[in-house]
């Protein structure tokens, strides 16, 4: 999975965070709640760790900002259309 290490970083860096389904989002939450799952307490064990944990954290805030943000960017730009 993570050999070779550039294609594990390009396939980080073009993951779809738009298309992030809920069951997964649903399986994600008890471990993200996780007391030690954050880029601090995993520093302590490792960067790589602790950097994979940020990412993992931030994908799925980004997804959930992201799904809450489109509908009203939706009707903003129907209603900007129908305006001109």
């Amino acid at each position: 999975m993570m050999n070779p290490p550039a294609n594990f970083i390009d396939s980080l860096k073009t993951y779809n965070k738009e298309g992030i389904q809920d069951w997964m989002k649903k399986e994600l939450e008890p471990i993200i709640a996780l007391d030690f799952f954050n880029a601090k307490a995993m520093k302590a064990k490792s960067d790589a760790a602790s950097n994979l944990c940020n990412w993992v954290v931030n994908v799925v805030r980004y997804n959930e900002i992201y799904t809450n943000v489109k509908p009203l960017k939706e009707t903003a730009d129907a209603a900007e259309e129908l305006a001109n």
